[in-house]
């Protein structure tokens, strides 16, 4: 028997269910809304009616002269207005809270719900401690949950601490000649790993310690970032890439090569489930095998964007924008880089749920909360 007609059938059930839970949701919240508001409505009303019980026995006036008298139109039914008119401009403009998302991919977690992001969400960033820097310049940033490192364009390395500041300065000239090209955090390895144009290096014990020579004079490594138990290697500029297991022990797994010779790569950055590749043409979402899963392009774009890094609680991608000095995000799901009016941030880098920020000025270290 042909069962082809039922596994279409199957399908189209399937989608209808998505988007029913979808409606369940919408209106869970929109009930949530109605009754919170409904309640605050219901305090107000009792709070008049218990002024207006109280002055009508002070003052012993009939309703007429109620409404009339002067003191209480002022102080009582005007204020009153006021708060009931707050109140419908915050119902008619408060927007539901939550981006709902449906995940064609994946069954058991079809429906993702989170808070909405926008320009209003990070001007409410609350500030949590912040720092002095002792340098003009910052070429990289990375940190980890309570670190800080930042590298100056001399290669002079600042280690901070999120709660005490300032801990130390280590001079990469004091170890290697090489150009420091890239660092990150390895939550697999716990720690941080420099990468100089042939070789990679680990913070230990506030030195550096190298821990492989993994390239030669004919090809130098220009990126890196880590993913889960893996970290990925960018060789001149994209033409090769490859994989390394952490744990165990380092080991390489794969490489891949370039297919695209005039399209350059420009940096590399990782979430929990994905890989994001940057070059001269487009912003890559990609598995840790290297397959596509969405493309932003940027052909005809002139912005060179720097310091990707990912909010997992909104479901964003934010960036630097190198030349306007803007702070720049993107949705997941959405191929439209949206721009913060007016608001500079020299880097940025996330420290689990906080964000660690650079300064218009490039003299703070800011820690801040978007909670």
């Amino acid at each position: 028997m042909d069962f082809s007609h039922l596994a279409f059938e199957f399908q189209w059930e399937q989608c209808f269910s998505l988007i029913d839970k979808w409606k369940n949701a919408m209106i869970d919240r929109i009930l949530h809304i109605h009754q919170e508001k409904s309640t605050e409505i219901e305090m107000y009303k009792e709070q008049a009616e218990k002024s207006r019980l109280l002055k009508q026995t002070n003052l012993i006036l009939n309703m007429n002269e109620y409404f009339q008298h002067p003191c209480i139109l002022s102080n009582e039914i005007n204020s009153f207005k006021t708060r009931l008119n707050q109140l419908k401009q915050n119902i008619v403009h408060r927007p539901l809270p939550l981006n709902i998302e449906i995940d064609s991919t994946s069954l058991k977690n079809s429906i993702l719900i989170h808070p909405i992001f926008d320009q209003y969400t990070f001007k409410q960033r609350k500030l949590l401690i912040e720092h002095q820097i002792n340098t003009q310049s910052i070429h990289l940033i990375a940190t980890s949950n309570d670190q800080i490192i930042l590298v100056n364009n001399q290669s002079k390395i600042f280690c901070f601490d999120k709660t005490i500041g300032f801990i130390t300065e280590i001079n990469l000239l004091d170890y290697t000649d090489e150009y420091l090209n890239d660092i990150c955090w390895s939550s697999a390895y716990k720690n941080f790993l420099f990468l100089c144009e042939y070789s990679l290096w680990s913070l230990e014990t506030l030195h550096l310690k190298k821990l492989a020579q993994i390239s030669n004079k004919k090809h130098f490594v220009s990126n890196l970032t880590s993913y889960r138990n893996q970290i990925f290697l960018v060789y001149n500029q994209g033409e090769f890439i490859e994989r390394w297991n952490v744990r165990p022990a380092w080991k390489l797994e794969k490489r891949w090569i370039k297919q695209h010779k005039n399209d350059m790569f420009i940096s590399i950055s990782s979430n929990h489930q994905h890989l994001l590749f940057y070059t001269t043409k487009s912003i890559q979402i990609c598995t840790n095998e290297l397959i596509i899963q969405y493309t932003i392009d940027l052909t005809n774009q002139e912005h060179i964007y720097s310091n990707f890094i990912f909010l997992s609680q909104y479901r964003i991608w934010l960036t630097i924008d190198k030349h306007t000095q803007t702070l720049n995000y993107f949705h997941i799901h959405r191929r439209t880089i949206e721009t913060f009016d007016q608001i500079d941030i020299r880097a940025i880098s996330a420290m689990g749920d906080d964000l660690a920020l650079i300064t218009k000025d490039k003299r703070r270290l800011q820690i801040v909360s978007l909670a």
